[in-house]
Parts: C-alpha cells; sequence; structure tokens
C-alpha cells in the first residue's frame, strides 16, 4: 500500500491533526484493534532481532497514540504503527518527520510564549482548603438530601471522591473524617461510626488513580469504583452489625428486614444489602466527581492544584 500523494500533503500542525489523521489512517485499513497493532509491532520487532519482552508493547501504549490532548507523541512508535497498518517504511519516515516537525514547533512556540507566573503557596493553599471545606460541604448536602427523603442510598462521599482523585488519597481522608465528625452535630450522630468508611473509601480512590492508575481508561475507572463499593462495604458491615445489631437508621434496614424475614442470617443480609446499595452509591458518586473534575479543570483548578493526569483522559 502506498501514500505517495498524500505524503507531501501531511500537515505539520498539531499533535491533534496527527492523532485524528493516524486515526483514520486505521480505519481505513478495516478499524484494526489497539490490541492487534500491538501484537504486529511485537512480531516486527521480534523479526527486526528483539527479545520477546523487550519487543511487547502494550495495547494501552497503542490507543495513546490515538488519544487526542496530548503534549507530546513517540514519533518512532507513530512510525511502527504506520506499518503496522499495512504501509511501507517510507510512508512510516514521512509520519515520524511529521512529529517530529509539530514537536519542534511546539518547543519554539514554548520557548517564544509569554512566562505565566506559578500561583505561589499561600494561594494554592488558599484554593485547597477552599476545596476541602467544599467537599465537605458536598458529602454533608448529599447526606442531608439522603436523610431527608429517605433514599436507599448514601452519597455522602462525592466530595471524599473529588479531592482523593485531584489532590490525593490523604487529603480525601480528611475530608471523609471531617463529614461524619461534622455530621455528629448536623445529620444523625451515628454517622460518627461510619467515619473509618469515608476514610477507606478516600484511600482506594486516592491510590487507585496514583499508584495503579485505574483512571486511565473507562473499563479501569468502573473497576476503581467497584473496588470502593466493596472496600466499604467491607469496612461498614462490621461496624452495622456489632455497633447496630444490623439496624443503622438507614432506609436499607428495610430490605436487611425482609431478607431476614425469609432466613437469611444477619451477617449474609446486612452484606447482601450494603454491597447493592454501595456499589449502585459509588458508581453514582465516581461519576458524578469525574464531572465536577472535569468542570473544576475548566475554570483552570487543574493549573492552581497541579492535578495529575487521570479521569479526565478515561476515553476508551
Amino acid at each position: 500500500m502506498s501514500m505517495e500523494s498524500d505524503r507531501s500533503s501531511l500537515p505539520a500542525d498539531s499533535l491533534d491533526q496527527i492523532a485524528d489523521d493516524l486515526q483514520r489512517l486505521r480505519i481505513a485499513a478495516g478499524e484494526v484493534s489497539y490490541s492487534e497493532l500491538a501484537s504486529r509491532i511485537a512480531h516486527r520487532r521480534q523479526e527486526n532481532g528483539m527479545s520477546p519482552a523487550a519487543a511487547r508493547v502494550a495495547r494501552s501504549t497503542v490507543f495513546d497514540i490515538f488519544r487526542t490532548g496530548r503534549t507530546r507523541i513517540n514519533a518512532e512508535l507513530v512510525a511502527e504503527i504506520v506499518v503496522a497498518l499495512g504501509h511501507d517504511d517510507v510512508d512510516a519516515e514521512a509520519w515520524r518527520a511529521r512529529c517530529l516537525a509539530v514537536r519542534t514547533t511546539m518547543k519554539a512556540q514554548t520557548a517564544h510564549a509569554p512566562l505565566t507566573p506559578a500561583p505561589n503557596h499561600d494561594s494554592r493553599l488558599a484554593i485547597v482548603v477552599v476545596l476541602m471545606v467544599a467537599a465537605v460541604g458536598l458529602n454533608l448536602f448529599g447526606g442531608s438530601v439522603v436523610s431527608r427523603f429517605e433514599l436507599p442510598i448514601f452519597l455522602d462521599m462525592i466530595g471524599t471522591a473529588v479531592v482523593a482523585i485531584m489532590l490525593g488519597p490523604w487529603h480525601g481522608a480528611l475530608v471523609g473524617l471531617s463529614t461524619n465528625v461534622v455530621g455528629v452535630f448536623s445529620t444523625v450522630p451515628a454517622t460518627l461510626a461510619y467515619a473509618i468508611v469515608n476514610v477507606v473509601g478516600a484511600l482506594v480512590w486516592g491510590y487507585g488513580v496514583r499508584l495503579w492508575h485505574l483512571d486511565k481508561t473507562r473499563l479501569r475507572f468502573l473497576l476503581l469504583n467497584v473496588l470502593v463499593a466493596l472496600a466499604c462495604t467491607i469496612t461498614a458491615v462490621p461496624i452495622t452489625v456489632l455497633v447496630f445489631g444490623g439496624v443503622a437508621g438507614h432506609a436499607g434496614d428495610d430490605f436487611i428486614s425482609t431478607l431476614r424475614a425469609i432466613g437469611d442470617g444477619l451477617w449474609t443480609s446486612v452484606f447482601t444489602v450494603n454491597i447493592s446499595i454501595s456499589l449502585a452509591d459509588k458508581l453514582i458518586t465516581g461519576y458524578t466527581a469525574l464531572a465536577i473534575i472535569h468542570l473544576l479543570g475548566r475554570l483552570g483548578f487543574s493549573e492552581i492544584i497541579r492535578r495529575r493526569d487521570g479521569p479526565l483522559n478515561t476515553r476508551r
């Protein structure tokens, strides 16, 4: 397959344009899957003398090349993808040169761009404090809505999720703990017993993003919220059973009573109801937090807080 007619017209304009054009190339080749592209690249590398371990390339790495919104690109991998899509080495070199040209242009633009003063420590700290206080308020608001309308859900960790993902697990844990402490005075005193649940949720969200990179794809982010739900249930069930005898004053108590009436044990009933509610709750919470993070990013908060790349890029 040849691209002689197209080669001279490849515009060295932007990385987004390269990603879009490369996507069109993939579609024209029959919508080759990212996994298949990774396999073809690895196979060709081995043919060129690489060991199987060194030749391997992750599917996510290949997919990332097709993602818009990038600030850099691997020109060599782009060339390998072009070859894997059935084009010759000359075509691949044209794509590689295009990537390098865009990279050079971006460096030149950066060198001549006016310097924007970085926010000082005091202003960043103020933003962080305001965000955390707002997150506590959001948690309390969600919990009060649930209590007011007796909903079989929680909604008291949305702020926790936002802060844990944006600022880190321990910032989120502080928001969670503060929520339950303040909740003693503003909602239900029993909430203090569940403070550890809010903390655990924050740690799983925060470390899930930073250590396990569960924010990089839609599937991973879905898995992250499921893991949070499971961790919170494992933490909450013993509290519900041992501290409150299975009745914690939540709308879910009715479901527990129903299961017990048909013969399920206390632990089984509490776990079944809690995990069911928690799965729905953490999915709603996680994706609501994702929407809030998108909004904060548009408002410029990500520049001040210096949030790492994360769920804003869940594109798969």
